[in-house]
């Protein structure tokens, strides 16, 4: 599991098996993991910053976050129908 992916577990500690196993199994659901942490990290190192950006891009950052957390979770209800 990448740096980034550990977001998604983190986030979903109830689901971290099916993420972790989804991940291994599936390019897309992975680079979807990592562009969710991605987006978390630019969300702290915004929220840490001594000059942050302008807060509509933190606002759009935090919605890219939700709709990320979504398709993790379409993704993962997908996976599990099929099981």
């Amino acid at each position: 599991m990448s740096d980034k992916t550990r977001h998604a577990v983190e986030r979903f500690p109830d689901l971290a098996a099916v993420i972790k196993q989804h991940c291994a199994d599936n390019r897309f659901f992975r680079n979807l993991c990592e562009d969710y942490g991605e987006a978390i990290d630019v969300l702290r190192r915004w929220e840490r910053a001594d000059r942050p950006p302008p807060a509509e891009h933190i606002k759009a950052c935090r919605e890219l976050i939700s709709d990320l957390e979504q398709e993790i979770l379409l993704e993962l209800q997908n996976r599990l129908d099929r099981v």
